[in-house]
Parts: C-alpha cells; structure tokens; sequence
C-alpha cells in the first residue's frame, strides 16, 4: 500500500503509530495506554488530539480502520492497525529521532534570549521561583518512575521519563548557577552597557570591511 500524504511529524503519531505496532487498537485505547506507561510526561495529550493525529495517519495511508464496534449507549468505536508503510515509514523515522540531535526551539530559551530587559533582581526571582517549581516537579516524576519499578514495570518501558527527570536535574543545576553568576556580578551589565554593546554591533562594518 502506498501512502498518500506525508507522515505527521509530531510525537503523538510517533506514539499511536508503536502503539498499533504492538496490536490494533481504538484511540481510546491509545490514549489510555499513554496514561498508563506515563507517556504524557513527554507527549501532550489534549482533547481530541488522538483522534486528530489517527485521522492524518489514516489519510496518509499509514494506518488503516479494521473495524467499528458499538457497546450499549457507548459511541461507536473504530479499532486501527499499522499498515506495511506505515511500519516503514515509523521504523525509519524512528532511527532518525535517536541518530540526530534537533533544535526544539524551548520557549525558556527564548525568554533566556530576551530576559535582560527585565530588572536584575525580578529575573533573580523568577528564576528562584522555576528552581523551586523544577524540584517539586523532580519529585513528583521520580515518585512516579519509583512506584512504577515496585510494580514490576522494567524500566526500559520507562526509559522516556528517566530521560525527562535527568533533563529537569540539568536544567535546575543550570538554572542554580545562572542566578549565583547573575547575584555575583559575572553575568549582569548595565542598561547603558546594553545599550553601547548593541550601538557597536549596529556600527560594525558589513563584509569584512576594515574598521
């Protein structure tokens, strides 16, 4: 079977499509597994998100309905299988994701990129403000991957949010030191040396001409 459109992308058809690998199964379904193996630590699950992502994959070829069922007043629900591409196409894809490193653009990247704006001892405090919110955070997801080792889960099925911990523990020591190097003078300048440093970018000369 051929596909017909591009492959979405994105980590929820990343999800849905090893998911029907494993076994056909209704969004439902999916979604409850995702739940369940913790998957929304790393993958956003909102509203009818799921079923979104199923119909792209549908209407490009790499998954296929198998068949809709109905129990009781429950609404109808339509069980999906991989197809062949669908399985190639995710297997490649998936090489790809581990071989090479990607900018994923973080939005805290991009208010580090503008932050001095801000006055000095608000950032201080913001930023004391996320390292307090990055250790509950820790805490919480560690609690988790802890109860899900006691029930006998190997942790390779837990891999992803073992990932998501040891990033959250980069980010809060970085984060540390960033506001120790701000309170102890190795980082912040003046508004007016802000403002000469901009002038001299601004003033430098354009293909590798001479000062």
């Amino acid at each position: 079977m051929t596909t017909k459109k591009g492959l979405p992308r994105t980590p929820l058809a990343l999800a849905v499509m090893n998911l029907l690998i494993e076994q056909p199964m209704h969004p439902y379904e999916m979604k409850s597994k995702m739940k369940g193996r913790g998957h929304d630590q790393v993958i956003k699950l909102t509203g009818g998100s799921i079923y979104g992502t199923v119909e792209r994959l549908e209407e490009g070829g790499f998954i296929q309905a198998q068949e809709t069922s109905r129990e009781g007043r429950r609404p109808e629900r339509t069980v999906y299988a991989i197809t062949e591409a669908g399985r190639d196409e995710i297997t490649e894809w998936l090489k790809e994701l581990l071989t090479e490193p990607v900018n994923e653009y973080p939005q805290f990247g991009a208010a580090l990129a503008f932050f001095a704006h801000l006055d000095k001892d608000e950032v201080i405090r913001l930023l004391k403000i996320r390292t307090a919110l990055l250790d509950g955070q820790i805490a919480g997801s560690e609690r988790q991957l802890k109860t899900f080792l006691e029930m006998g889960l190997p942790r390779l099925f837990l891999i992803e949010g073992d990932y998501s911990v040891a990033m959250k523990r980069a980010e809060l020591e970085w984060v540390k030191t960033l506001v120790h190097d701000i309170e102890g003078g190795k980082l912040w300048i003046t508004k007016e040396q802000m403002e000469a440093v901009g002038q001299q970018f601004e003033n430098r000369p354009q293909g590798g001409e001479a000062l």
